[in-house]
């Protein structure tokens, strides 16, 4: 029995890992996002510069979410933070109605009885004064522009942020280009309010629209996956809720392999996380977290993640042959995103020989990679940047793939030998742990 665990009621339970893990939220805290410390002041220091605002962007499961719920909450009261998600239908109009909901509602409320009734509504107010506000057939750029950047008028300076999330969904290239102009006008201004839109992309004008002159108002950040190290520390940060700790066996073995499956995305550290700890709660009689807990944790995470990571994997894997399965594992066996072909086939070679499973040649396993970019299989792979090689689609399914090679008793490799050796300092003594990929090696407890 574990007392920190076994002692607390299921609501006590889950509430104490909730706020150590959030797979399926966005983390609120700094102190729990981990690694991203240079990202969080790279977009505090945008809030607090009048007319900046901010684009984060990067792959699915990054913790784009994070970043900007996190930096904006740290840096403005509650009531001044306000965060808004797209779907494909979103409009401008719709989702403009909303934030000035929020922050000016009077002068909402004014356009749409007047957008009702096709004239100038005169409001009467208790003083006795009159105010009159021009109809609008719609919220325009120029009119939300003008009212967000009149909130300043009150003179207390204060700072609002509004997080704008996953614009990459809308639709409407036409409602981009206008948030392209909203923070181009409301930079112009020098408004003390701070847009900030996360999306899945590799630039902002792949996103959020071609406006050249705005994109000087933007501090962009770009989301990389984590290193090895703040993966550890969310882990960790569990095991010290639970007055668990990570230096004794099973545990440090636990961890590492948590780690590395996840391969650098949050999303699946804090996924295999919850059903680590999960699968310890409900063994009444454990002492410890051992090797057992962390399988039972893999297979459930591989049946809870989320259907849209799962789905291409099914589409190339299930009724097929195992050589269809394998060639997937190989293209993940390794912490770079894209992979020749020569690499992908030594891969497959080892993981064949582990597995007793039959050999194939180099010209098969090509076959095998041009099916898998078809989209009849998911597509799960597409080609590179370089001619010969082969990523993932997506690069988080990636992370699903290593989820389920685990579950059948597949570690695979996440060495990053081009990582180069770091330079030894007056404080290398304070970190716990040396990345081992930096070192050209990989933890003993994960070796093949």
């Amino acid at each position: 029995m574990i007392p920190g665990i076994h002692d607390l009621s299921k609501a006590q339970f889950a509430d104490a890992l909730g706020r150590v893990t959030s797979h399926s939220r966005p983390i609120d805290k700094v102190s729990h996002l981990k690694g991203r410390e240079t990202q969080v002041s790279a977009v505090e220091q945008a809030i607090y510069a009048a007319g900046r605002h901010v684009f984060i962007f990067g792959e699915r499961g990054v913790g784009k979410t994070s970043l900007a719920k996190t930096a904006g909450r740290a840096v403005v009261e509650t009531d001044n933070f306000k965060q808004f998600g797209c779907a494909t239908d979103t409009t401008f109009d719709a989702l403009m109605r909303q934030v000035i909901q929020e922050f000016a509602p009077r002068q909402l409320a004014a356009v749409q009885k007047s957008r009702s009734l096709g004239f100038d509504k005169i409001i009467k107010l208790g003083s006795g004064r009159q105010e009159s506000y021009v109809a609008q057939d719609e919220i325009t750029v120029s009119w939300a522009a003008n009212v967000l950047a009149c909130l300043d008028d009150d003179g207390r300076n204060t700072i609002r942020v509004v997080v704008i999330d996953e614009v990459d969904r809308l639709a409407s290239v036409e409602t981009r280009r206008n948030f392209a102009e909203l923070v181009k006008l409301l930079g112009d201004r020098g408004a003390l309010i701070t847009f900030v839109f996360t999306g899945v992309g590799t630039d902002l004008e792949s996103i959020l629209g071609s406006h050249p002159s705005s994109f000087r108002q933007f501090t962009q950040v770009k989301l990389e996956r984590i290193e090895y190290q703040p993966a550890l520390d969310i882990v960790d940060d569990a095991l010290l809720r639970f007055g668990l700790s990570w230096e004794l066996e099973p545990t440090r073995t636990a961890r590492f392999r948590i780690a590395s499956i996840a391969n650098g995305f949050p999303y699946y550290v804090h996924l295999l996380v919850e059903k680590l700890m999960y699968a310890v709660y409900h063994d009444r009689d454990a002492t410890e977290i051992t090797l057992e807990h962390l399988q039972q944790a893999i297979t459930t995470a591989v049946e809870e993640a989320q259907v849209e990571i799962r789905k291409s994997y099914d589409l190339a894997t299930r009724g097929r042959s195992d050589t269809y399965k394998l060639a997937t594992w190989a293209t993940a066996d390794s912490w770079d995103l894209e992979r020749t072909t020569s690499q992908i086939f030594r891969s497959y070679i080892a993981l064949s020989e582990k597995l007793d499973a039959p050999s194939i040649v180099q010209k098969q396993l090509l076959q095998l990679l041009a099916a898998l970019k078809r989209p009849k299989y998911g597509p799960i792979l597409s080609k590179g940047f370089r001619q010969g090689q082969y990523q993932f689609s997506e690069n988080i399914v990636r992370g699903y793939v290593r989820l389920c090679a685990s579950a059948e008793g597949i570690e695979l490799q996440d060495l990053c030998p081009s990582m180069s050796t770091p330079v030894a300092h007056a404080h290398a003594k304070q970190r716990r742990y040396i990345d081992p990929r930096r070192l050209g090696g990989e933890p003993s407890t994960l070796r093949r």
